[in-house]
């Protein structure tokens, strides 16, 4: 640009010259030709410096224009970074708190059909019980539901084994066969039969002599010594007892032996016979 002005300037000055060989006449001074000159200079550099000022400015103005283009751009692509970023960000949120939510009604539902499954676990097991408790019940009570029938039936037995026991010693008192033998053999076999029909209901009778005493079955009536039969044995029977099923329906009234008799060991008098007449000397 400094090389323009110069030339103009060059021109100017060359042809100013001309015109002061070719007007001589004119009144114009140099020093007036030389301002102006001066101006026109001034007035073309202003005039080369504004254009290229506004070059400068558009090329500038281009630039800024274009940089702001791009840092729209790259600010535009940013936010469209941080907008997918806090997109996907925000869908992982969501589905961790879908996944705890769908975890906690899982676990939910989970514990719900176990406290379920444990609530019909024990009450199909309180039921079995109860249908185990009412069979128990129902097959003791089938059981012992002839309990009293049988325990009248236990004197008649009673009066049986005594009329047996009658009818034996009159047949031992007599020498020759009579017509208690028969009747006799008639009563133990009506009494066989009677106790064989009540063993089918679960009626049997208690053994006692020979046994050892057990306070459950056996009722001792008495105690006593016996150098034959050892300590806790039953010595004699005087009244049968019977068991039903498991169940003693009448205890054993019997004779419990204590064992042999204990000697009563002598004890020597404190004065001796001598001593008493020794004595009776010196006095």
């Amino acid at each position: 640009m400094s090389e323009v002005k110069k030339i103009h300037i060059k021109a100017e000055i060359e042809e100013a010259s001309t015109d002061d060989d070719s007007t001589d006449n004119k009144e114009k001074t140099l020093a007036t030709r030389m301002r102006e000159m001066a101006e026109g200079a001034l007035d073309t550099v202003k005039s080369e410096v504004k254009k290229e000022i506004e070059e400068r400015v558009l090329r500038v103005e281009k630039t800024a224009v274009d940089l702001k283009s791009e840092v729209k751009k790259e600010v535009e692509a940013i936010g469209q970074r941080v907008r997918e970023q806090y997109e996907s960000e925000r869908e992982d949120l969501l589905r961790e708190e879908i996944e705890k939510e769908v975890k906690a009604a899982v676990q939910q539902v989970h514990d719900e059909h176990q406290e379920e499954r444990d609530r019909l676990l024990r009450t199909a097991a309180e039921a079995e019980n109860t249908k185990k408790r009412l069979q128990t019940d129902y097959q003791r009570q089938l059981k012992y539901a002839n309990e009293g029938i049988l325990e009248g039936m236990v004197p008649v037995l009673d009066s049986l084994e005594a009329a047996i026991k009658s009818v034996t010693e009159k047949v031992e008192a007599d020498d020759a066969p009579s017509e208690s033998t028969s009747f006799k053999e008639g009563v133990e076999l009506v009494h066989k039969q009677l106790l064989d029909a009540l063993k089918i209901h679960g009626l049997t009778p208690i053994e006692a002599v020979g046994e050892t005493f057990d306070p459950n079955q056996h009722e001792a009536l008495l105690v006593t010594t016996s150098d034959d039969v050892p300590e806790g044995k039953i010595i004699e029977e005087f009244r049968r007892g019977y068991m039903l099923h498991t169940r003693v329906l009448r205890a054993s009234q019997v004779v419990v032996s204590q064992g042999p008799a204990q000697e009563e060991e002598e004890t020597p008098n404190d004065v001796s016979d001598d001593d008493t007449e020794a004595t009776d000397a010196v006095e």
